[in-house]
C-alpha cells in the first residue's frame, strides 16, 4: 500500500482548533536546532490508534471535572484505541509518533485553522493523505466510507 486516507469528522476536530487558537500558550514540539516560538497547532498522534488533539496550554480535557483525566481528542475514522497494530502495517507505520500541524499556515489564502472551522460548519471531512514519511491535508464534504 503506497498511501492511505485518514478521515477525521471536522465536528470533532473544531472544538480542538478553538482551543488551539484561542489559547495563550502552546506546547511545542522538542526540537533542540528550533528556537521559534511556539504556535497554535494541531498534535497529529499515532500510538494505540491515531488521532488528533490540541496543543493549547491548559490542555482540553475529554472531561472538564477530571483535571488530571485524557486529554480530548478526534480519533480518525476506524482508527480507534485497539487499531494500533493494524495501523502499523499501513504507510502510518509501525512507530508511535506526533506531529504538529501549524493551523496558522497558509492554505490558498486562508489559514488552515480558519479553513478547518469553516468546512466544520457544513459538517465536512479533513482528511490526511498518509505516504511513508509525508502528508497531505484536503477537505472533503462528505465522506464515502461513513458508518453514520
Amino acid at each position: 500500500m503506497s498511501s492511505i486516507e485518514l478521515w477525521f469528522r471536522l465536528s470533532e476536530v473544531a472544538p480542538l482548533v478553538e482551543h488551539a487558537m484561542s489559547a495563550s500558550e502552546h506546547t511545542k514540539y522538542p526540537d533542540p536546532d528550533d528556537d521559534s516560538p511556539a504556535v497554535p497547532s494541531l498534535i497529529w498522534a499515532k500510538d494505540d490508534g491515531t488521532y488528533l488533539l490540541s496543543n493549547g496550554r491548559p490542555r482540553l480535557l475529554a472531561d472538564p471535572t477530571q483535571p488530571e483525566g485524557k486529554a480530548q481528542v478526534a480519533y480518525a475514522q476506524d482508527w480507534f484505541p485497539g487499531t494500533g497494530p493494524d495501523i502499523g502495517w499501513t504507510p502510518v507505520g509501525g512507530d508511535d509518533f506526533t506531529e504538529y500541524i501549524d493551523l496558522t499556515q497558509d492554505i490558498d489564502g486562508d489559514r488552515l485553522g480558519d479553513l478547518i472551522l469553516k468546512c466544520a460548519q457544513l459538517d465536512g471531512w479533513m482528511v490526511l493523505t498518509v505516504r511513508p514519511r509525508q502528508y497531505e491535508i484536503s477537505f472533503k464534504p462528505s465522506n464515502p466510507n461513513s458508518h453514520r
